[in-house]
């Protein structure tokens, strides 16, 4: 989850009046482009990208879904069924509702089932790759706006994106195991999506047999799921899974029944029947839903209560019928790229978590922090692997463990696993795998948190939790461009030609290459490319060899 990206949604609003005249009279003087696919007529404007001032056109706010309103609150998504006239995609529709974490308000609305395209207007004018990015956010936060991820050095390399919102939290993906309220609604939000874009995109000069979806975090997590849902089969072609899998901890509940019936009877429903449940809850506002959602310990991190479930085989069409580790032998094969961000625990040190884990080398506190499910032992085990006396003996030090402990517990440990399904799959799938640790000035998750200690940001090196995501995306909330023949640039240029390489043939390298070679992984021969500007290059072995190790034993030997 882009935990602070989050941060800045408190902004939420400040847009001047002066800002949207402008935006209103440029609208007026753009060109306009024409598109029609089968629920009507499309306009959209057109606009240079931000680095090489290259044409592309926008086509922002197009429904993909009839509004999840009413009695269909809670149930899966309705193709929307078209418009009269000509629908001007000029501007960017709802986010779906959330609540933010710094400022508590809640955002958005119900009415949010919508999707952005971004065309290249280049030639030649042959059917472009298309690339879907499905944003993070824990499954609670986050939407496909500009404001967070506008693909600005992904349009420079000629291939068209398409991002989405999808419904969060309790109205994405509360469970109660029936076809009024069968969970993963979020998820089959993105799924209609896909479908769309599969159906339309070549309305927009889009190859539909050349899709490849991409996200982060949670979007990530989204993304292997759908790799291993039977329900999505044949709607992409490649998938690129950063910082997450749906084999994260914090990426699945497995007690949503339990959770369930507690939320209801927190907002006063004493009825034990699901369906009566469902008819009293669609009767409570959006806010209030929200407001009873609310994550309350203070003690736990990334684990909400409203996320993807198994489904029970009493709902039609189950999105995830088991164990997403039951699914992996029946996933179709698929290049794949996946990787993490060298420190993703620095966002555990965000300014208001700083006081409940600095002590995180104390045995009572690294108690808490394993849970339940860890033994005594593991406790001990813990502590001497990441807070020996040489691991304490400063602050940086201390935080530096502290951050890898975060990293390795919520995202490499997990992540390794899903990584060795793809390859242990043996068809010969290219899968590429990464570590991203450039550490920019556009850092932006980094540089949030250590906004008020610029001493600790200089000393703990690496990316944070989704700071890759500046080098693909530019935000306009965040006005932060790389400088020209900067570093920061530089690192633009190498992400979105991998990325982008990989979603026209599969293979990051071709057709544009770069002065580095990487190399797909393989069961046998573990291999990495390590990406951090100038110095990016392969690494052979295990990505945190010894620390997946650590993890593996311990879950082998101490668990409860």
């Amino acid at each position: 989850m882009p935990a602070c990206l989050l941060w800045l949604t408190c902004l939420t609003g400040r847009i001047t009046f002066k800002w949207l005249m402008s935006q209103f009279c440029m609208a007026i003087l753009r060109k306009k482009i024409t598109v029609v696919i089968k629920q009507g007529t499309l306009e959209g404007l057109c606009y240079e990208t931000r680095l090489l001032k290259k044409p592309y056109a926008r086509f922002l706010g197009i429904p993909y879904a009839k509004p999840p309103i009413d009695d269909l609150r809670f149930k899966p998504p309705v193709e929307h069924p078209g418009w009269l006239g000509t629908l001007r995609a000029f501007s960017e529709k709802n986010k779906c509702m959330q609540y933010t974490l710094m400022t508590n308000k809640i955002v958005g609305s119900e009415d949010c089932l919508y999707l952005n395209v971004f065309m290249p207007q280049e030639e030649p004018k042959e059917k472009k790759a298309v690339m879907v990015f499905i944003h993070g956010g824990a499954f609670n936060f986050g939407s496909g706006s500009l404001d967070e991820y506008s693909p600005h050095y992904l349009l420079d390399e000629n291939v068209i994106v398409v991002t989405i919102n999808y419904r969060l939290n309790v109205l994405g993906f509360l469970n109660f195991d029936i076809d009024d309220c069968p969970g993963n609604m979020g998820l089959e939000d993105q799924l209609l999506a896909l479908k769309w874009v599969k159906a339309n995109i070549s309305e927009f000069g889009g190859d539909p047999n050349n899709i490849t979806i991409f996200g982060e975090s949670a979007g990530a997590a989204s993304v292997h799921c759908h790799i291993l849902s039977p329900s999505s089969k044949g709607l992409f072609q490649r998938a690129i899974m950063q910082s997450g899998s749906m084999f994260n901890t914090w990426a699945l509940n497995l007690k949503h029944r339990e959770e369930a019936f507690n939320f209801a009877k927190k907002l006063g429903c004493e009825e034990d029947d699901p369906t009566e449940i469902i008819k009293y809850l669609k009767n409570v506002s959006a806010v209030n839903l929200l407001e009873a959602s609310k994550y309350e310990d203070e003690n736990d991190f990334l684990r909400y209560k409203f996320l993807p479930t198994i489904q029970c085989n009493t709902v039609r069409n189950p999105f995830l019928p088991t164990h997403p580790e039951n699914l992996v032998e029946t996933a179709p094969s698929l290049p794949v790229i996946n990787g993490v961000n060298n420190m993703e625990g620095l966002i555990s040190l965000a300014g208001y978590r700083m006081p409940k884990i600095i002590n995180l080398h104390k045995p009572e506190e690294i108690r808490k922090f394993l849970g339940h499910e860890y033994s005594e032992e593991a406790v001990n085990k813990v502590k001497t692997f990441y807070f020996n006396e040489r691991n304490i003996e400063n602050e940086i030090t201390k935080l530096e463990n502290i951050c890898n402990l975060y990293t390795d517990r919520y995202f490499v440990k997990d992540f390794h696993r899903s990584f060795n399904h793809l390859l242990k799959r043996g068809d010969g799938t290219s899968v590429y795998y990464y570590e991203f640790k450039f550490d920019g000035n556009i850092n932006v998750c980094k540089n949030l948190i250590f906004y008020s200690r610029p001493e600790l940001r200089k000393s703990l090196k690496g990316a944070c939790h989704a700071d890759e995501l500046n080098y693909l995306f530019y935000g306009t909330h965040f006005g932060f461009a790389p400088k020209d023949n900067s570093p920061e640039m530089r690192m633009c240029k190498i992400m979105s030609t991998l990325w982008s390489n990989f979603a026209k043939t599969g293979d990051p390298n071709s057709p544009s290459g770069l002065e580095f070679t990487w190399t797909n992984t393989t069961e046998d021969v573990p291999k990495y490319l390590s990406i951090d500007e100038d110095n990016t290059r392969m690494v052979d072995g295990l990505l945190y060899g010894s620390r997946v190790n650590f993890w593996e034993e311990l879950s082998k030997s101490s668990s409860v």
